[in-house]
């Protein structure tokens, strides 16, 4: 094939070089049929080409299509490291403020200890501007020193030592009363005390004969029933998941929750489930508030009423919400115009009942207006991140001793 292309070509030249001195026009003429002609050679060369130009197409039309799956699996892996890359520097910063918020936190400890200290400095004697100025703790270890609830909030920019807040409650103990003083010892008082707190809660009365025969079978060291109560062998050791009554004092207050008939409604608040008892009352607002397993006087409850919630006051005998909300205004402070606080915390039980007239004798040997265990919650923030603690303390002879400790999750 390619040889019979050259003698075409070469006869094709020795005949134009013949009619070259024709006029132009001849030429064209002659010229013209072969152009519409296609010659093997010329056909070959133009499928050659055309194969070639297919082919080419083909081979840059699979690498475009490879780049661009290169090109969008590089940015799903850039895109993806970007998103880890910030996920883990968010997650650093978070941990990084955490840290310095737990630390906050438990700088509002020393605070607490530093007000505790001062107590005595501090007690008996009257608040006046100079004395605060002097000293920016004195107006809340005055507080403290009245049995009062103390509330601190301590901005360290505003003070110029750094970053983040520190808030601080501090709150007597005795502001709650102890379960472990509701005993059969004193059945009767105990009786009065745990009907005034179902009565507060919102307990339907047809629950509260077993609750409270429950609560002294729990406590108490034998293993005789009571009418309404369970003991080991007729209740608790029948159950799916038997176990045994603890014949002693609470450990914490939300132990109750072992005790035949305490759900976490009646701890915490809640509905009642409806139709299970006759009382149109059926929602609970909860006793946990009201109680503590520490403080107390010789195995009786001790109540610091410069501190009791309203609640935990109505719960004690002779004391209705309109005495209690007495007691509260009658111990509320106040700033005369030269900016001078007036303490009118009570002073001791003396002073209580001479303010509070026509209280009957039951609830006399409850009534204390000092404390030496403290319930601390102290929260540090820092950048929006918040750290929370709180604990159960006693200070005593300048030392302070930690008695339960709690931290947020």
């Amino acid at each position: 094939m390619d040889m019979g292309c050259a003698v075409y070509s070469r006869a094709s030249s020795v005949a134009l070089r013949a009619m070259g001195n024709k006029p132009r026009l001849r030429k064209a003429a002659i010229a013209s049929p072969h152009s519409k002609m296609d010659s093997p050679c010329n056909q070959v060369q133009v499928q050659d080409k055309r194969q070639r130009l297919k082919v080419g197409e083909r081979r840059s039309g699979s690498a475009l299509i490879v780049m661009l799956w290169v090109i969008g699996l590089l940015g799903m892996l850039v895109s993806s490291f970007a998103f880890e890359a910030r996920i883990e520097a968010r997650l650093t910063s978070y941990h990084r403020n955490r840290t310095k918020a737990d630390y906050l936190a438990r700088s509002g400890l020393a605070i607490a200890e530093l007000l505790m200290s001062k107590v005595e400095e501090v007690a008996g004697s009257e608040e006046d501007s100079a004395q605060s100025e002097g000293d920016p703790w004195f107006s809340d270890a005055k507080s403290l020193s009245a049995g009062g609830e103390v509330l601190i909030e301590h901005d360290l920019a505003e003070a110029g030592v750094g970053e983040g807040v520190i808030r601080v409650r501090i709150t007597p103990e005795p502001a709650r009363i102890n379960v472990n003083t509701l005993t059969k010892s004193d059945q009767r008082l105990s009786d009065m005390i745990w009907e005034g707190m179902f009565e507060v809660a919102g307990v339907p009365e047809e629950m509260w004969s077993e609750l409270i025969d429950s609560f002294y079978d729990w406590t108490d060291t034998d293993n005789d029933p009571g009418q309404d109560g369970a003991e080991t062998d007729d209740y608790y050791a029948t159950l799916d998941e038997p176990y045994a009554a603890r014949n002693g004092p609470l450990d914490t207050v939300g132990e109750l929750l072992l005790i035949k008939g305490f759900t976490p409604m009646i701890l915490d608040g809640g509905a009642l489930h409806e139709g299970e008892f006759e009382s149109e009352e059926m929602h609970c607002t909860g006793i946990r508030d009201m109680l503590t397993t520490y403080g107390g006087k010789d195995g009786k409850p001790e109540i610091n009423v410069n501190a009791a919630s309203l609640r935990v006051l109505m719960a004690l005998p002779g004391i209705d919400s309109d005495i209690a909300e007495l007691i509260e205004e009658e111990r509320s402070g106040w700033t005369d115009e030269q900016g001078v606080a007036h303490d009118e915390t009570f002073e001791g039980p003396g002073d209580f009942f001479g303010r509070i007239p026509n209280l009957g004798s039951d609830v006399k040997p409850l009534v204390s207006t000092q404390s030496t265990v403290y319930r601390v919650t102290s929260t540090g923030e820092i950048n929006g991140v918040p750290r929370s603690l709180w604990c159960i303390v006693r200070y005593s002879g300048d030392a302070l001793t930690i008695l339960r400790w709690r931290e947020d999750d």
